[in-house]
């Protein structure tokens, strides 16, 4: 495939991620209010699901597709850590007063405060809806390791029972929730589902999606074919449980990497700028108005927080090219 070809293909990632971030600001500001319940319940709600999934997709994709095919794997896999890192620990110093706020160790503060912190950062969430960056961190070196270890399928079966361990605890019987209880005592606060384990399966698909073959597939494949199996999917797991969602991520996955958009490539550099900025900066943002004027989750909040979230991504984005302000790069 010609260069332009990749462009376009990377694009429908970047476009996918793009749209998934307002979905995930909605998870958090419920802008969907205005729409009947029913319709929140059966429809909003489901797709709202797919996002974080797709997220970690395409990212543990963009970094498989060259590591897998590496020799020095350890090499890349630590360059990912150190990247990924940087970004959550600047957002880290930018929400500290929130997370200080926030975290009930700092009240009083003990002498474990530092190891709480160390968890709360791979295991758990510095500030809300941090857990995703933290589950990359643990998620992708896992992973890679894993898949060096045993046969592929072995691998993903693996992720799978992980992932299901961690999304069903709560209908699991008694002396399984033991675990997960345990979990959230010691290693990360909100449980399996808020952690790395409900990541690995997506983390694993993201790994099979960078096999070569599998991308020589997906570029021979339609694209109306895609998006008609996932809505194929979609529909299926309304209905029936874990592998009809499953699949249907994998079919939103290439849905995207086949989209064939027009040739903009700066507008879809942006597009991924705004989808990492808008993740780490909106569930911090929506408390201002919230501390500020008492508003409630809905869709007002919903549309001022987007609002915030791109006034801040451009401010950000052309602060970073002023003299003096190349540090604003460690945000995205």
């Amino acid at each position: 495939m010609s260069n332009s070809g990749k462009k376009k293909i990377i694009s429908g990632l970047d476009v996918m991620k793009f749209l998934m971030a307002f979905l995930i600001v909605d998870i958090h500001v419920h802008g969907s209010l205005i729409t009947p319940p029913i319709l929140r319940e059966h429809v909003i709600q489901p797709i709202e699901g797919l996002a974080v999934p797709l997220f970690f997709v395409i990212s543990s994709f963009l970094f498989f597709r060259k590591a897998r095919y590496v020799d020095c794997l350890s090499g890349l896999v630590l360059h990912f850590v150190k990247r990924l890192a940087i970004l959550y620990l600047f957002w880290c110093v930018v929400w500290s007063p929130i997370i200080y706020i926030q975290k009930e160790y700092f009240h009083p503060i003990s002498a474990w405060a530092p190891l709480n912190l160390i968890r709360d950062f791979f295991f758990g969430s510095m500030f809300d809806a941090s857990w995703f960056l933290g589950a990359l961190l643990v998620g992708v070196p896992l992973v890679a390791l894993l898949m060096r270890c045993v046969r592929e399928w072995i691998g993903i079966l693996v992720c799978l029972i992980a992932y299901l361990f961690a999304t069903s605890s709560n209908i699991l019987p008694d002396n399984f929730l033991v675990v997960n209880e345990w979990y959230k005592q010691y290693v990360g606060i909100d449980g399996m589902w808020l952690s790395f384990p409900s990541g690995l399966l997506w983390i694993a698909i993201g790994y099979v999606m960078a096999n070569k073959k599998v991308i020589v597939w997906m570029e021979r494949a339609r694209n109306g074919w895609a998006w008609m199996a996932a809505l194929l999917f979609f529909v299926l797991s309304l209905a029936i449980p874990v592998l009809p969602g499953i699949l249907c991520v994998a079919s939103l996955f290439v849905a995207a990497y086949t989209w064939q958009l027009p040739e903009h490539p700066q507008l879809y550099r942006r597009f991924r700028t705004y989808s990492i900025l808008f993740y780490v900066i909106h569930d911090c943002f929506k408390k201002i108005p919230k501390q500020l004027f008492g508003w409630e989750n809905g869709p007002v909040l919903f549309v001022v927080t987007i609002a915030f979230c791109f006034l801040a991504s451009e401010f950000i984005m052309r602060m970073k090219e002023v003299k003096g302000f190349g540090w604003l790069r460690y945000a995205y």
